[in-house]
């Protein structure tokens, strides 16, 4: 076989064994490292041609011996899972493997709900590429706040300062939602905060069916690991999508007692229904405020305090969910 020949073979054994590997990560959940110094797990897909270079036999046993024993079963109380960070940074940090992050995914129900929604950021979401939105974006917004907060608040897309810094409501509507926070006894720490879209739409658009039926399932998955006593979603877009209530303006919704079905794959539908209050956008409020409205009666801005101390009471009223099964 001449060196031409052989270089040939090799290179199709390499993609062959690079596609079994990929074959296994995607279908058992299985993570690989080098066996050198430990590789960055990125919010990408492995590259199904990209094979591990080689490394001397001393690398590969003092890299073995150096490696902690990992459990086939979730640390318990475990705080060494990096917290997520909400966008997509241009260089992707180092995340350190733990033994709850190398469990296959059909133990995932096991898993804390910060190790759910960083698997879900980094593993299912990546580097999106699902619908147009793609294109124009600078970072994906995905959420902050405590993963297990009593009260996740929704918003319809990330504005141009949400999109800069990969993070939701870190604008002028961002701001206000501070302030209505801390109005009503509350920290951005406590709660979890999220949008219907993950990438924002040009020119601050309302966002498009196609748009929404693709992002929605990350949403859901996102409420689903928080598991809220409450939700309030800001604005009628994310309240349409929450309750399933196209229907109803905004004002019908905000009246209304509404519920959303977190119910999972194995639940019967209608088995986890979460508490829905439904509340003007910050950015709304303040268009309004920055109108010559005469309108008499509550400001729009007192109205979605009003509604947020009723979601505050709702949460308090009910028992912790149960965890996903």
């Amino acid at each position: 076989m001449s060196p031409t020949d052989r270089a040939a073979h090799a290179r199709s054994l390499a993609r062959r064994f690079a596609t079994t590997l990929e074959h296994l990560r995607t279908a058992h959940g299985v993570e690989y490292v080098s066996a050198g110094a430990m590789r960055p797990i990125v919010g990408t897909a492995v590259d199904a041609h990209a094979v591990p270079p080689a490394q001397p036999a001393q690398t590969s046993q003092s890299a073995q011996t150096s490696q902690p024993a990992q459990t086939s079963q979730p640390a318990q109380g475990a705080q060494s899972v990096p917290q997520f960070s909400a966008g997509l940074p241009e260089q992707s940090p180092t995340v350190a493997i733990t033994a709850e992050r190398t469990l296959p995914r059909a133990d995932a129900v096991e898993w804390s709900a910060a190790t759910k929604l960083e698997y879900l950021r980094t593993k299912n979401i990546g580097d999106c590429r699902r619908c147009a939105l793609c294109q124009g974006r600078r970072n994906i917004v995905f959420g902050v706040g405590d993963p297990q907060a009593a009260i996740m608040f929704v918003g319809e897309a990330p504005g141009a300062d949400e999109d800069r810094r990969g993070e939701p409501f870190v604008g002028r509507a961002g701001q206000r939602l501070d302030a209505w926070l801390t109005a009503v006894g509350l920290r951005r720490e406590q709660v979890y905060i999220a949008n219907v879209l993950k990438c924002r739409p040009p020119n601050n658009r309302d966002p498009k069916p196609e748009e929404i039926d693709r992002c929605a399932p990350f949403l859901k998955a996102q409420i689903r690991a928080v598991s809220p006593r409450v939700l309030v979603a800001l604005g009628r877009h994310a309240g349409m999508l929450l309750s399933q209530r196209e229907d109803m303006s905004l004002r019908a919704m905000r009246m209304a007692r509404l519920t959303y079905d977190a119910s999972g794959p194995k639940d019967a539908p209608g088995a986890r229904l979460t508490p829905l209050v439904v509340t003007y956008h910050p950015a709304y409020v303040l268009r309004q405020e920055n109108s010559a409205s005469t309108e008499r009666g509550p400001s729009a801005n007192e109205i979605v305090l009003e509604d947020l101390r009723r979601a505050i009471q709702i949460a308090h009223a009910l028992p912790t969910p149960a965890p996903e099964q």
